[in-house]
C-alpha cells in the first residue's frame, strides 16, 4: 500500500475541520460581500427617493439631510448614479436623470393608460384635480393623476407618494390594517374611524393633510369587492365635498376593470 508519508496533526479529523473553517471564512465573506451590496443600493434608491419626491434640482446638502447618509456618500454614490445616466448634476443641484424617465414609462403602462383615459375624463367633468392612489409595497404611490389647477401639479405627480393623513390614505387604511394608521387617532378612534369609512364607502380631508386644500376619496374595487385603490379629488377648502362622490363613484367602477386585477398587476 502506498502512502505520501504525511500524516496532519490530528488526523482526518483535522483535515476535516480546517476544510469546515475554511467554508466558513468562505460564508462570512460571501455573506459581508451581499450586505455591503445591499448598502450601496439602499443609499442610491434612498437618493433617487428624494429627487423624484422633491421633482427640482437638489443640492448635496439637502441630499444628505434627507436621505440620512453621510456627506461623502452622497457624493460618491451620485458620482456613479451619474455615470450610469440615473442622475443629471446641474448648476444648483441634481435631478433625476433620464434613464431613470425611461425605465419608469414602462411601469404598468396598461394600467396608466386605462387610468388616464377615466381621469382626465373625470377632471374635464368635475374641472378639478383627480388621481388614482394605489398601495405598493408599504406606500401609497400615486399611480396616474389629471391635474387642473397648477398649484396642485407638484402634489399630485405620478410617482410620489401620500400619506395617510390624506383622503385616499385614510380610505386605503380602512381597507387594510397592515398600512398603519393616520396621525391623530388613539387605536380606539380609528377603530371607529376606520369603521365608518368603510360603511359610507368615502373618506374626506378638509385641510387636515395640507392647509388650503381639502379632498374626497373612493374605492376602486376589483369584482370580488377588494380594495385595489383609492380614485380622490384635490379642491379648494370652500368647494363642498359631498356633491363630488356620485361622479367619483361612477369613475372608480369603470377603473376597476382587468388592468386593475390585482392577479395582473405586479409590484414594481
Amino acid at each position: 500500500m502506498l502512502t505520501s508519508g504525511y500524516s496532519s496533526p490530528g488526523g482526518d479529523r483535522a483535515l476535516l475541520d480546517n476544510d469546515t473553517d475554511r467554508d466558513n471564512e468562505t460564508d462570512r465573506d460571501t455573506d459581508t460581500d451581499r450586505a455591503r451590496g445591499r448598502g450601496v443600493l439602499e443609499g442610491a434608491f434612498a437618493l433617487l427617493d428624494v429627487l423624484g419626491a422633491v421633482g427640482n434640482e437638489v443640492g448635496l446638502s439637502e441630499l444628505a439631510k434627507s436621505s440620512g447618509l453621510p456627506k461623502t456618500t452622497v457624493h460618491r454614490l451620485l458620482d456613479q448614479l451619474g455615470e450610469l445616466g440615473a442622475v443629471e448634476r446641474s448648476s444648483t443641484g441634481y435631478r433625476i436623470g433620464s434613464r431613470v424617465f425611461r425605465l419608469g414609462q414602462g411601469w404598468q403602462s396598461e394600467l396608466r393608460d386605462h387610468a388616464l383615459r377615466t381621469l382626465r375624463a373625470l377632471s374635464a367633468r368635475l374641472r378639478e384635480t383627480v388621481g388614482l392612489v394605489m398601495p405598493r409595497e408599504g406606500r401609497l404611490l400615486i399611480a396616474a393623476s389629471s391635474v387642473v389647477r397648477a398649484e396642485h401639479a407638484r402634489m399630485m405627480r405620478p410617482g410620489l407618494t401620500v400619506s395617510l393623513d390624506t383622503a385616499a390614505g385614510r380610505l386605503l387604511a380602512a381597507h387594510d390594517p397592515m398600512l398603519g394608521m393616520p396621525s391623530g387617532f388613539s387605536a380606539e378612534a380609528w377603530s371607529a374611524a376606520a369603521y365608518r369609512i368603510r360603511a359610507a364607502g368615502v373618506a374626506f380631508d378638509r385641510e387636515q393633510a395640507a392647509p388650503g386644500i381639502s379632498c374626497v376619496a373612493v374605492p376602486v374595487r376589483m369584482s370580488g369587492g377588494r380594495v385595489t385603490g383609492a380614485l380622490c379629488a384635490m379642491v379648494p377648502p370652500q368647494r363642498a365635498l359631498s356633491p363630488l362622490v356620485g361622479d367619483l363613484m361612477s369613475a372608480a367602477q369603470t377603473l376597476g376593470g382587468p388592468p386593475l386585477d390585482p392577479d395582473r398587476v405586479a409590484s414594481p
